[in-house]
């Protein structure tokens, strides 16, 4: 190959473990570069993944390398091991067809891959093959940890179950939240309505995560869910957990019974309106609310209503509005609006973009200095064995010295 054959190096840590383990992203780089260096290739660019899964492409780096790859800026691709680009046999084979329609090498070091003969590239998929498996072998070892987990009775974590604390990995009733769930369950058996409860919650300042307002569909999934009688769930088995229920067996079953009976009372508003109770009216500032009228024929005609016109008190001008126009109007302002911020969305994108350079840059220039003090600090003690070890000539012990004596007087007159 000759100075004019430009290569892509690609290097990723997707865990600390890894570059604990010998497979951080400077030892990766570095020993790129000394094959580089053998083999005189000339480095195009170094993409950099930084905690990233190489199990899907959803990686900046590598899309990059994707685009410079199309646009033929590249000769070659080169990784320290296989893994590090792709652990997909589906994606790299179509990173694969890529490159050879761009005639892209790739280059692994450690498996010694080379794209330039059909054994080598029948020895690639193999190895990718057995790449693969391993990801699956770990996703089956975790699923039966996890199983075995439920089957105990432990919580196997993801996002806090409402009403409950986590610590030290298990369910703990928080106070304040089991107060809420509990109410859920009295209101739903005195009202049979999801619709009612909700109103109930955000009527009297029960509020969900972050104080937001309660939804009948949060309610509804909270009401059949197991976990608060004190079981735990894995793949549509239940089993018997080590928390402390919120809610007796008899209430839970109580609750499934009236949704088996399908008596309980939806939610009333039908018409999918799209701005219920977030527009309001020009003439008196009330709220639109949806509505419907029927006709002769028992045909409904929706339209939003000024919930002001029901006071005769704010005697409103134009209590009515068509449903269908406002909502068709209101969209087409909301894509007219989307389309005038989508340059401005460009802007920011391309402006992180220029971050995310900038501190790569400051990186590489962090990493120099960080070498050129360890560098600096060996010369130091190299220097100073020197002294020790009478290695010195005489003019060099004598400017030694008088540095040493310059900062004893300087610490005796800071010391006075």
């Amino acid at each position: 190959m000759t100075d004019l054959f430009k290569v892509a190096l690609y290097i990723r840590v997707s865990t600390e473990r890894q570059a604990n383990e010998g497979d951080s992203l400077e030892e990766q780089e570095t020993e790129l570069k000394k094959y580089c260096d053998f083999r005189q290739f000339s480095i195009h660019q170094i993409y950099i993944e930084r905690g990233k899964s190489g199990g899907n492409t959803n990686r900046p780096e590598y899309q990059k390398l994707v685009k410079d790859i199309q646009k033929q800026k590249i000769n070659a691709v080169v990784v320290k091991k296989l893994d590090r680009l792709s652990r997909s046999l589906l994606d790299f084979e179509n990173l694969m067809n890529l490159m050879n329609e761009n005639d892209v090498e790739f280059i692994s070091i450690k498996e010694n891959f080379d794209t330039t003969t059909a054994m080598g590239k029948a020895m690639l998929r193999v190895a990718l093959v057995f790449a693969q498996l391993e990801r699956e072998q770990t996703s089956e070892r975790i699923a039966d940890v996890m199983g075995h987990r439920a089957s105990q009775g432990l919580f196997n974590g993801g996002r806090r179950l409402f009403g409950y604390s986590i610590v030290e990995k298990e369910l703990v009733p928080y106070p304040k939240e089991k107060q809420i769930v509990e109410i859920i369950f009295a209101k739903f058996l005195e009202t049979r309505s999801t619709s009612a409860v909700m109103h109930h919650l955000n009527e009297n300042g029960f509020k969900y995560r972050d104080g937001k307002l309660w939804d009948e569909r949060q309610i509804q999934k909270m009401l059949q869910r197991e976990s608060y009688i004190g079981k735990v769930t894995w793949r549509g088995q239940v089993f018997t957990g080590i928390h402390q229920p919120i809610i007796s067996e008899t209430t839970f079953e109580k609750v499934q019974a009236i949704f088996a009976s399908k008596t309980y009372t939806k939610a009333k508003n039908t018409t999918d309106a799209l701005l219920a109770k977030k527009v309001f009216c020009e003439k008196c500032s009330s709220p639109l609310a949806p509505s419907h009228t029927t006709n002769r024929h028992k045909q409904k005609y929706f339209y939003y209503r000024c919930t002001g016109s029901k006071d005769r008190s704010q005697k409103c001008q134009r209590p009515h509005f068509s449903l269908a126009k406002l909502d068709a109007r209101v969209s087409e302002i909301v894509l007219f609006l989307s389309e005038q911020f989508s340059p401005i969305e460009n802007k920011l994108l391309k402006y992180n973009e220029k971050i995310v350079s900038r501190i790569s840059e400051q990186e590489k220039e962090l990493h120099h200095l960080e070498t050129l003090k360890s560098e600096l600090k060996a010369k130091k003690d190299k220097y100073l064995d020197g002294l020790l070890s009478n290695q010195f000539l005489s003019r060099e012990r004598e400017l030694v010295m008088q540095l040493l004596f310059c900062k004893i007087r300087i610490h005796s007159v800071q010391a006075a």
